[in-house]
């Protein structure tokens, strides 16, 4: 059955010379892996350049329930980026987060509101100028809302320890290792309120932005139940620090 929808680049695969397996989050139906034959050569319809991570498209696409390989008849740009791919401490966030996007994200059915904050969010972030470096922190932490965990912000002075396994501010700290000391919490409650427009509004040194990723890290693999294990970790490591 022919469909139109958008999608969302998450992952490919080169397979042969010229092919490609690509994994899209679309707006119809999910995660979904294709095949896209001769995407190297001169006068294919489907150019590789098209399937960069976080590329957003529009897509007509050969739908078949139970396929694992579905069929694209046709796929464009839906919005050209004007920084993405130019700007190293963009580039690389969208490679991280791709990458984290391509564990959590593993069913193949449609999540409107889901599909829409990623999709919308990429867009603000082709945009944004101001706040560069936060932005990964922030996607994360909105994240959760869809994902089921997200972290109650119920932090004031005299509830100043973040507890992982509860998923909210407490008075002392835990009788286990996993939870966020003081400044670590403070920052979390600030990034919690903070929306992608006033990023930059949350100062971090580079420090603490590493440690704060490593945290929602660790608070995802808890909640998840399993370890991420992210090949780009290091890269926006090493480039945000």
């Amino acid at each position: 059955m022919l469909q139109k929808t958008r999608g969302i680049v998450l992952h490919s695969l080169k397979y042969g010379d010229t092919g490609l397996i690509t994994t899209i989050y679309t707006e119809l139906h999910g995660r979904l892996s294709f095949m896209m034959q001769g995407t190297h050569g001169k006068k294919s319809a489907v150019k590789a350049n098209l399937l960069r991570q976080f590329s957003l498209l529009e897509m007509e696409v050969d739908f078949k329930p139970g396929r694992d390989l579905q069929r694209v008849k046709e796929l464009k740009i839906h919005t050209p980026f004007q920084s993405i791919p130019y700007e190293i401490a963009k580039s690389t966030q969208v490679l991280f987060l791709a990458e984290l996007l391509n564990k959590v994200l593993r069913e193949e059915e449609a999540h409107p509101e889901l599909f829409e904050f990623i999709f919308s969010s990429i867009l603000i972030f082709d945009l944004m100028e101001d706040g560069i470096g936060n932005f990964h922190l922030i996607f994360l932490l909105q994240l959760t809302r869809f994902l089921g965990f997200a972290p109650t912000n119920n932090y004031i002075p005299d509830y100043p320890f973040f507890d992982m396994i509860v998923g909210k501010f407490v008075l002392m700290p835990p009788n286990h290792p996993r939870y966020l000391k003081e400044r670590g919490s403070s920052t979390l409650h600030e990034l919690l309120k903070t929306n992608f427009q006033n990023s930059n509004n949350v100062k971090i040194d580079s420090e603490l932005r590493v440690s704060m990723l490593q945290f929602l890290l660790d608070y995802y693999e808890l909640h998840l139940g399993s370890k991420l294990s992210l090949k780009s970790l290091e890269i926006v490591r090493d480039i945000l620090h």
